[in-house]
């Protein structure tokens, strides 16, 4: 059985938001990176062992819809998780027909986060 990464790669330009995900993730084992820009984010997904991507929509350098596409063009199995401030049905429309496999809005749940993390990326057994 070949182990996954348990990294999750934040995208997200709001420093809040990446340090509360970054501890929330690191308390439950979970590695993580973080990504301000779209083009930094697509960097790392091609350079690192990314297990899974959470993804904000609005970037200083153009959108999460954007680099879905992107990554969906060399990598149809990593798993993107849209998380927005938006809960607009147009934008959750467009995130999930871009390949994303999730869709959740701001304030988060974090019951819902990690249901939804785990699903697409389980932390596998160490040792």
């Amino acid at each position: 059985m070949v182990k996954r990464s348990s990294v999750v790669l934040c995208v997200e330009d709001d420093l809040d938001t990446q340090e509360m995900l970054r501890v929330l993730l690191c308390e439950r084992g979970y590695g993580f990176e973080v990504a301000g820009t779209r083009a930094d984010a697509l960097r790392l997904i091609q350079e690192k062992k990314i297990a899974l991507v959470l993804l904000d929509n609005m970037l200083p350098d153009g959108n999460g819809v954007e680099l879905c596409r992107q990554v969906r063009e060399f990598d149809k199995q990593l798993p993107i998780i849209f998380v927005s401030g938006s809960a607009h049905e147009d934008e959750r429309s467009k995130a999930l027909g871009c390949g994303a496999n999730a869709f959740l809005t701001k304030p988060l749940a974090l019951d819902i986060l990690f249901a939804t993390i785990n699903a697409y990326a389980p932390i596998q057994c160490r040792g």
